[in-house]
């Protein structure tokens, strides 16, 4: 049995009062709840405008389906993230391929992302940015590459609410990107089960996003292409294509709630993660994800030397397992996928390495000092045995 698995989620007693409030209204889509959360992370993540919908893949693919993403305009995304990424653009009917990363965050850089614009042979119209398990990329850095090659930047942020570029200014912003996506799944820093949303500061995308989000319904008058009579108060019209990406009254009102809480979880990670590094320092076999001032932490990756142990990561993984701890592989490589196989992955040295070691450990706000310490000192004992 599972006692610490690699994350969950936190609900409280206001947690669940937000949400049963709004069960005892009657209201339960389309009314002031989704209103009020998406106002909140406005002011939050200070972004101008802001787009909640039922999860981050309907996020990324409103924002690449409002772009204009498809068969001429490709995106430049790393092999190191969750489906979602990739997949919503081919849902766009848009091509894909993956830049390398740094091996030891696994994160894009500007070098990695010039090379591969350099080599590509398909026109790349955006370039998605993952800040992968609460680490940050080089945004100032990647933003002068997109501008050189024309290119716009998308921020998948859904491991980094919370986290700021520098002291003034957060992710979400979208200071260095046209938007930035966010998932709020159940085991994110705002968890609503399922959940996501669109911050961007460009009011064209912003409309162009709400009306994708609801089907491509116009209920404005004065954007009305035709009018059956003067007073058709029913009348409503569809020009473009969109989907039913609506999220809820409950779970907003669940994510507005988690939302206060965002500040006060990222601390309480951060200083969970300083008792990794106290019990796991000295462990040779273990490499420690770089710690920064940044990281939100959404995930504690360690690398393991799998090879010199002389243990398979399954092995380990199912040992860890014998002692009640849950771990996770974040992520297998895309280009590894059935769908996206690719034949030359050697050329993917960065990836490769970091994902041939790398293995998720629990870090979630409930744990304690000696919950810590428990998961250390039997990381500690399967690397000897």
């Amino acid at each position: 049995m599972i006692k610490y698995p690699y994350s969950k989620p936190e609900i409280t007693k206001s947690d669940i009062l937000q949400v049963t409030n709004v069960l005892r209204s009657g209201y339960l889509t389309q009314g002031k709840e989704i209103k009020i959360f998406e106002s909140k992370i406005s002011k939050k993540f200070k972004s101008q405008y802001t787009v909640v919908c039922n999860s981050g893949t309907a996020a990324l693919h409103l924002v690449y389906s409002a772009l204009n993403l498809g068969p001429n305009n490709g995106l430049l995304t790393t092999p190191l993230t969750f489906l979602a990424t990739a997949n919503a653009a081919k849902m766009c009917n848009a091509p894909v391929i993956f830049c390398d990363v740094d091996s030891l965050t696994g994160l894009m850089t500007a070098e990695t992302i010039e090379n591969s614009l350099i080599k590509s042979k398909i026109k790349i119209k955006v370039i998605t940015v993952v800040h992968l398990g609460g680490s940050l990329c080089n945004m100032k850095k990647i933003s002068k590459v997109a501008k050189k090659y024309n290119c716009l930047i998308v921020e998948d942020a859904c491991h980094a609410p919370g986290a700021f570029y520098n002291k003034n200014i957060p992710v979400g912003s979208s200071k260095y990107s046209v938007a930035s996506t966010f998932s709020f799944h159940a085991i994110k820093h705002v968890a609503m089960g399922e959940g996501g949303c669109i911050t961007t500061n460009n009011l064209k995308l912003y409309k162009n996003i709400l009306l994708k989000r609801n089907h491509g319904i116009e209920r404005d008058r004065k954007n009305f292409k035709f009018m059956p009579e003067k007073n058709a108060l029913w009348y409503y019209e569809m020009n473009d294509l969109g989907w039913n990406y609506r999220a809820d009254e409950m779970t907003c009102a669940l994510g507005c709630s988690q939302l206060t809480r965002l500040e006060k979880n990222i601390n309480r990670r951060r200083s969970l993660v300083n008792y990794y590094y106290k019990y796991l320092k000295d462990e040779k076999l273990v490499e420690l994800p770089i710690k920064n001032n940044f990281n939100v932490w959404h995930l504690f990756p360690i690398k393991i030397n799998f090879e010199k142990l002389g243990k398979s990561r399954g092995e380990v993984m199912k040992e860890l397992e014998d002692y009640g701890i849950g771990s996770q592989v974040h992520y297998i490589p895309l280009y590894m996928q059935p769908y996206y196989k690719e034949k030359n992955v050697k050329k993917y040295k960065g990836a490769n390495e970091y994902y041939k070691n790398t293995l998720s450990i629990p870090l979630y706000v409930q744990l304690k000092k000696s919950d810590i310490f428990y998961i250390s000192q039997n990381i500690k004992n399967i690397l000897v045995n």
